[in-house]
């Protein structure tokens, strides 16, 4: 793997991270709220702190041409975050991420539809072994009756995985184009205002230190995202998108370390399944065919 390869796929492991803790935090502020006041605070929390990020690298203010894309890709934005914390809420946090996981292969299909990318026959192996990984193990979890009492969530997650695979190929199509902190900026307030409506009718008063959980979220979420537009635009998306099976690593570690959760066996195979095909999609590069969009490096 080519040095310029390493730094955005360490970038997207780094945001993916960030996610990852992020969602943990969602699931434990929706045991006591909405999820549409959750994914409203954490947008408007996310604006603030992307605000900051945008004066202080003296950004120059966007345009109505650079306005209008970001309204749009924040409406797919905004329903992936509501789709996905309520699976969050309604399911066990591993079946959740389980299903997320599907995501990676309708990016590498959104991809080479919208943006012409032709992935190599590697990324298509680490996309099975990676699919086979998250089969193993939600059939532990589906064994035990984790997922069969809320068809609702498993179709929120399903979709969610959809929405954020065309969230992440549109963010690649912007990413050469705008400055990292109008992205971010962008994406937190066109979000955060298109779910401040349903936040506010189910709202319910949050005590002292779920404020400064929501605040913890909105920063994860900011910095994540941060790190993700940076990655995607110096490298395929369909070879990031396989990096996404790399949450399940960081949520296993986060349960252990954080929850003493030790890990089952099928938990064990399944994310050195996800793991190799990772590793697999890193060494084969991806075709990319003449963009119908200019995309730049």
């Amino acid at each position: 793997m080519s040095r310029s390869s390493v730094a955005p796929a360490l970038m997207a492991v780094a945001g993916i991270g960030l996610l990852s803790i992020m969602d943990g935090l969602v699931k434990y502020a929706a045991a006591s709220h909405d999820v549409t006041q959750v994914a409203a605070l954490r947008y408007l929390v996310g604006a603030i702190v992307a605000f900051a990020v945008f004066r202080a690298s003296r950004t120059a203010w966007p345009d109505m041409a650079t306005l209008r894309p970001h309204a749009w890709r924040s409406v797919i934005v905004a329903t992936t975050a509501l789709a996905f914390f309520y699976a969050l809420a309604a399911l066990p946090l591993a079946v959740a991420l389980a299903l997320s996981f599907t995501s990676p292969i309708f990016i590498a299909l959104f991809a080479a539809v919208v943006l012409g990318e032709r992935p190599g026959r590697s990324i298509f192996v680490a996309l099975g072994l990676g699919f086979v990984g998250v089969l193993v193990v939600l059939s532990d979890q589906l064994g035990r009756g984790g997922a069969g009492g809320n068809l609702f969530g498993v179709v929120a997650a399903l979709i969610a995985a959809v929405t954020y695979a065309m969230a992440m190929v549109t963010l690649k199509t912007r990413a050469a184009r705008d400055p990292l902190p109008t992205i971010v900026l962008l994406q937190n307030v066109f979000a955060g205002l298109l779910l401040a409506p349903a936040g506010l009718i189910h709202w319910t008063r949050p005590a002292g230190p779920e404020l400064i959980l929501f605040a913890a979220i909105g920063v994860l979420g900011t910095a994540g995202h941060l790190c993700m537009a940076w990655a995607y635009g110096r490298a395929d998306a369909s070879r990031l998108g396989v990096l996404e099976y790399t949450a399940f690593v960081w949520a296993a570690g986060i349960g252990l370390a954080v929850f003493g959760e030790v890990p089952a066996p099928s938990t064990l195979l399944g994310a050195a399944l996800i793991v190799g095909g990772a590793l697999i999609a890193s060494r084969g590069p991806a075709q990319v065919a003449e963009p119908e969009v200019e995309i730049g490096p």
